[in-house]
């Protein structure tokens, strides 16, 4: 009995030793952007590669210098896959890519628009045994090795940049991000709207210039951040809103709460969206009963015709459902569920938004 728990303490102590110099070999990513290759570097007729950008901390360097914030470092290789990239990664560094601290994880456009690529990209990723689903997604507007390579600007690695420009988000209701993992959920399921941020460059710092919107595992293209804001609204994810009156009246929506119900008519499907919430004027004074009155209207009118316009271009343009109901519609309305089973780019089609809107002024004395 005591020889079997000793030798099983000395396995566990060898196999502890053994990671610890594992760990000596291992460089770990905290960002990395996601390319196809250019089309005008690939002979005709031959499959684009990955090019993958790493941004990482240069360990060594920290625990020498004694310095308290990483140095980033950057490399960028050519793959078929990820499996020829972490290859040669490995042939050229002597180390092996451990992804257990990445933080972001931003994709070039061309990958996202094709499947082929972003399938065999996305199985690469869920094979990773340390390859976490909760990585931030980012989209990069012109590249995504360009993005990673601001970190001049940065005070610091990108991947942690990135997360802290996240953690920043004040408008949102809970933390509403992008990632890997709803990303695969969109591959695996294609019931869903993802909107994905698009990052580009401002000042040598990478900002949130729209969100990239895919449906059903489709790429549609680039929204505008006020158009993705609504559909944040109407999936009930917001904390504020800013409604502009005029040049000279802006008004703060805050305590916004959005109800949706779905309904069956004859011509179509038909989601009511009930928003209400409070409004402060940011710009402008309300100096009177009549005039709050007047206000409260206008800012509920002017709520509803720019939700009712989006919604209209939206699924005109890209076939999207702002108010993503598609993906609860099991609880929504059983017997529509059961019409539209395993059809959600039918029902995207069909189906038609109504929205009410109430708001209440705050700022009249």
């Amino acid at each position: 009995m005591w020889k079997r728990a000793g030798a099983a303490l000395i396995a566990m102590l060898f196999l502890c030793g053994c990671e610890a110099v594992q760990l000596e070999e291992r460089s770990f990513p905290l960002a990395a952007g996601i390319d196809l290759q250019r089309e005008e570097d690939t002979e005709e007729g031959e499959e684009r590669k990955l090019v993958v950008s790493f941004d990482f901390p240069d360990l060594a360097q920290i625990s020498e210098k004694g310095k308290t914030t990483d140095t980033p470092m950057g490399m960028s290789l050519e793959g078929a896959d990820m499996y020829h990239v972490e290859k040669s990664y490995e042939n050229n560094t002597n180390r092996l890519l451990d992804y257990n601290h990445m933080k972001a994880v931003v994709l070039g456009e061309d990958l996202l628009r094709s499947q082929k690529q972003l399938r065999r990209f996305l199985l690469a990723w869920e094979q990773q045994e340390n390859a976490a689903r909760n990585i931030n997604l980012f989209l990069g507007k012109d590249s995504a090795a360009q993005i990673l390579s601001l970190t001049g600007e940065t005070e610091g690695s990108m991947g942690k940049y990135l997360e802290e420009m996240l953690e920043s988000q004040k408008d949102f209701r809970q933390k509403k991000t992008a990632t890997l993992g709803t990303l695969m959920n969109q591959w695996h399921n294609q019931d869903e709207l993802l909107l994905i941020p698009v990052l580009t460059e401002q000042g040598n710092r990478p900002a949130v210039t729209g969100y990239g919107a895919v449906l059903n595992f489709e790429y549609c293209g680039i929204l505008s951040v006020e158009e993705a804001m609504k559909i944040f609204l109407c999936q009930n994810l917001l904390r504020k809103f800013t409604c502009e009156l005029s040049d000279y009246e802006v008004a703060e929506l805050s305590g916004l709460q959005a109800a949706v119900s779905v309904e069956e008519t004859e011509d179509a499907p038909v989601v009511t969206v009930s928003v209400t919430g409070k409004a402060k004027m940011v710009t402008g004074q309300v100096s009177s009963a009549v005039q709050q009155y007047r206000l409260e209207e206008k800012i509920e009118k002017r709520l509803t015709a720019g939700l009712q316009e989006t919604s209209e271009k939206l699924r005109k343009n890209y076939g999207i459902d702002l108010t993503n109901s598609y993906s609860s519609l099991g609880g929504l309305n059983r017997r529509l569920y059961r019409e539209y089973q395993n059809q959600p780019q039918l029902y995207n089609q069909e189906v038609q938004q109504v929205f009410e809107v109430d708001i209440d002024l705050l700022n009249w004395d």
